[in-house]
């Protein structure tokens, strides 16, 4: 009995003590409180100024432009692949990819879409074997690596799916004026920490020809901006872009497509990331020169 008395003390020491530290663990998760006249409490994204509107909903007609690019391009691929004409189906993929860079922030504004359509194969374990590995760069590999036609012709037929259902969803979709303005910046990003290196398009080379789409879709966001920046804040962002454009341009071919990555010189290519990374600085400086609130805010309730 002596013995049985003393396990169910230890038994209620033990929920004691457990009880204990789920309440000192609750505490310690619970937010302070905040009082006073001056805190700001921050509730999701504003809508969109009106004087903005017409920024924002040019720049999803341009998106929705492209995408209808993109799937003419995949469907002239399919029927380039249907000919065996390997040649044109390489240069078919490049064009589509190149709409494709020209509105990818906005596909990021779609959650994993953009790792469904666009993952490369350095995302995976597995690499090219991996399952989940699809999209354009699967086109690309088959393509441009492994060469394999009827495989390249599925991943077309399973990317142009993908696109359609991203041309449904951006037809329906209002971007707000921050998203816009960031997405800006976001292009240049792009360049720098992927395209720079040559990194984006490995089997195909063709990462100059996705910088100039990645500018091209920076440039139209600034385009529709324009009536809203002051002088001295666009000034410096129009240079930028001359001056890259112009570096750009020397590596286009009489045909009007890009020369290869590899051939990018390594005097051009530290040139580009000082003034890529120069644009992105000023870039970013333009939600606050547009007085571009991210959140709603409003005075807390004093109790």
């Amino acid at each position: 009995m002596h013995n049985r008395t003393r396990s169910l003390v230890n038994i209620l020491c033990l929920s004691l003590l457990l009880a204990s530290s789920f309440t000192l663990e609750a505490k310690a998760l619970r937010s302070p409180v905040q009082t006073g006249d001056d805190v700001i409490v921050a509730k999701g994204d504003i809508p969109t100024p009106d004087k903005y509107k017409p920024a924002t909903e040019a720049f999803i007609v341009y998106a929705t432009d492209n995408i209808e690019q993109i799937i003419e391009l995949l469907n002239h691929l399919k029927e380039s692949l249907a000919e065996n004409n390997l040649e044109d189906a390489q240069g078919y993929y490049i064009k589509a990819h190149q709409h494709y860079e020209m509105i990818r922030p906005v596909v990021d504004l779609f959650g994993n879409t953009d790792r469904i359509i666009n993952s490369r194969a350095d995302y995976f374990l597995q690499g090219v074997d991996d399952y989940r590995f699809k999209g354009f760069h699967l086109v690309e590999y088959m393509l441009f690596k492994a060469k394999n036609t009827s495989a390249a012709s599925d991943a077309v037929d399973e990317l142009v799916m993908y696109v359609k259902d991203l041309k449904q969803r951006v037809e329906q979709e209002h971007i707000e004026i921050p998203k816009l303005v960031q997405s800006s910046a976001d292009y240049i990003e792009m360049i720098i920490e992927v395209k720079l290196n040559g990194q984006e398009n490995i089997y195909s080379h063709s990462d100059l020809a996705d910088i100039a789409a990645n500018m091209a879709g920076s440039e139209k966001i600034i385009e529709e901006l324009k009536p809203f920046l002051s002088p001295e804040t666009l000034k410096p962002i129009l240079k930028n872009y001359q001056q890259i454009d112009q570096l750009i341009g020397h590596y286009v071919t009489d045909q009007g497509s890009f020369k290869p990555y590899g051939q990018l010189t390594k005097h051009d290519k530290k040139k580009l990331y000082s003034l890529l990374s120069d644009q992105a600085y000023l870039l970013a400086t333009l939600r606050s020169n547009l007085n571009v609130d991210v959140y709603y805010k409003y005075q807390a309730e004093t109790p």
